[in-house]
């Protein structure tokens, strides 16, 4: 973006703070305070970046698109993810549940992982 930030917008120390999303429920209502729970300028552009380009950070760190002035107006904006999971990791019960009734964390991943995770034991 010409006014000098990336397009992408990191949350500094977020990824060590894995429980934000599961214990503040789906609502999300703690993001609205990010900059108390992190410090001041924890919200920052970390590079530049062009459309295109790739980042690799840490799956727990919160992150989000800043503006995209270069976006359409109501034109869709793809991204693209691959995550790495250790084979040890347990899943929570509620992730078993049918028809999106999770009741912690955001819902944002339920079409990634359903078609598999019941294959997987809590």
């Amino acid at each position: 973006p010409e006014n000098g930030g990336t397009g992408l917008l990191f949350v500094n120390y977020s990824h060590s703070d894995f429980a934000l999303p599961y214990w503040n429920g789906a609502e999300g209502k703690e993001y609205e305070r990010l900059e108390q729970r992190y410090g001041s300028g924890s919200i920052a552009h970390h590079m530049p970046m062009s459309v295109g380009d790739v980042t690799v950070h840490n799956g727990w760190t919160l992150h989000s698109a800043d503006g995209a002035e270069f976006v359409e107006e109501e034109e869709d904006r793809y991204a693209f993810s691959v995550t790495f999971v250790d084979g040890n990791a347990e899943v929570r019960a509620d992730a078993l549940l049918e028809n999106n009734q999770q009741t912690k964390g955001d819902m944002e991943d339920v079409w990634s992982y359903r078609p598999w995770v019941t294959q997987v034991e809590p």
